[in-house]
């Protein structure tokens, strides 16, 4: 499975990387998370509750953050393993600064092992850009609301790391969007 996309996202460069390294962030951007933490070791542990087609069920991901230059790009590396199956792969996120913000432009690959390997290859790659767009529009929003809001002048809007776990209740409301990438 190869992925690729881009996005603008409504803020600078330096706070968009803050906010992929915040587990509160990440756990209010991915669809179906219910937990994220970072661990002593760097790497990002959550769980993902997904009800979607042919991929129904709780994913354990891990995620390690390399070869990064902050604020400019970072390379994910990570896994999601569940019932339904496995995905190993990684990601390589680029940020460039642009007059309205940033321009994100990520590739990655991975591979599906288990029942999920006998899902169409190509609804597999639909259904993962559809999940990544939902969770860059849904970084983009709280980006602009952490910038419209008053903050005091030595607090900053979003930490650039966290050492505490981010966990929500499960809702009956989980994405179930099968609908085409923009």
């Amino acid at each position: 499975m190869n992925l690729a996309g881009t996005a603008h996202l409504a803020a600078p460069p330096d706070s968009v990387f803050a906010a992929i390294c915040d587990p509160a962030t990440l756990l209010s951007i991915i669809p179906g998370a219910r937990s994220v933490e970072r661990a002593p070791d760097g790497a990002y542990r959550g769980l993902l509750v997904l009800r979607l087609p042919g991929a129904v069920g709780e994913y354990r991901t891990t995620v390690r953050l390399g070869d990064s230059d902050p604020p400019h790009r970072t390379r994910l590396d990570g896994s999601v393993e569940g019932s339904m199956g496995a995905v190993r792969g990684h990601a390589d996120l680029t940020l460039q600064p642009e007059a309205s913000g940033t321009f994100l432009s990520y590739r990655g690959a991975g591979t599906i092992d288990g029942p999920l390997a006998r899902l169409d290859s190509g609804f597999v790659e639909r259904l993962a850009q559809t999940l990544i767009g939902q969770g860059l529009r849904a970084l983009d929003l709280r980006l602009a609301a952490a910038a419209a809001a008053p903050t005091r002048s030595n607090t900053p809007a979003l930490p650039a790391t966290s050492t505490t776990t981010a966990t929500t209740a499960p809702s009956s409301t989980a994405p179930s969007s099968t609908e085409d990438p923009e």
